[in-house]
């Protein structure tokens, strides 16, 4: 008899939650249907409240960008290893991270084809406008790891890894070059990957 009564029971209790997600999961919240409320009564003795003047938040409406407001330039944004005086530099634009090197894109990109090879990548296809493919590969290091860390022992312990083949892409900026980092089968690598990979060119090209 009890085993009978078991279905029963699951199927009633499985009715009653399934009703009660349609009641709580349908209903708006409260607060939207609030209304103000009588005016508070204050026995005799007591001191009157000091009234709380609401504060109204005011967001104004965004204008949506027009025009060539949809692609703007790149900014000039924050430089490292010395900015503007250093040869070469990792900056920051609405594209993302790329090298800007103080020299003409013909230069760059016979610069470049050395700095592959001589940073210790595989030097895949070599392009005459600059758009070389290579090959990295990173040397793994054991990340140091606190008490936390070493509690959390499932994650990685080496940090991230940016192998991978890649291409760069040159763009003339008055009397500087920029330096971009692709995937070789297309799109940006990543603002990431392409301060660490760079990183290497500017140290030879700087």
């Amino acid at each position: 008899m009890i085993n009978k009564l078991k279905p029963a029971l699951v199927l009633l209790i499985a009715t009653s939650l399934l009703q009660a997600c349609g009641i709580f999961g349908d209903r708006p919240p409260e607060y939207l249907g609030s209304e103000d409320g009588e005016p508070l009564v204050i026995p005799k003795g007591l001191d009157t409240p000091i009234p709380v003047t609401p504060i109204v938040i005011r967001i104004d409406k965004m204008r949506s960008p027009s025009g060539d407001e949809l692609n703007p330039l790149p900014p000039r944004a924050a430089t490292t290893a010395g900015g503007g005086d250093a040869n070469a530099y990792i900056a920051w634009s609405a594209a993302g991270a790329y090298l800007a090197v103080k020299d003409s894109p013909e230069s760059v990109s016979r610069r470049l084809r050395f700095a592959i090879q001589r940073s210790g990548m595989t030097l895949v296809q070599r392009d005459d406008v600059g758009g070389h493919h290579f090959e990295y590969v990173q040397e793994m290091q054991e990340m140091e790891k606190g008490f936390w860390g070493k509690m959390l022992f499932w994650r990685e312990e080496y940090g991230p890894n940016y192998s991978g083949t890649y291409k760069v892409h040159l763009e003339a900026d008055g009397e500087e070059t920029r330096v971009f980092l692709l995937f070789a089968a297309g799109g940006s690598a990543g603002t990431n990957a392409a301060e660490h990979i760079l990183g290497f060119f500017m140290e030879r090209l700087g």
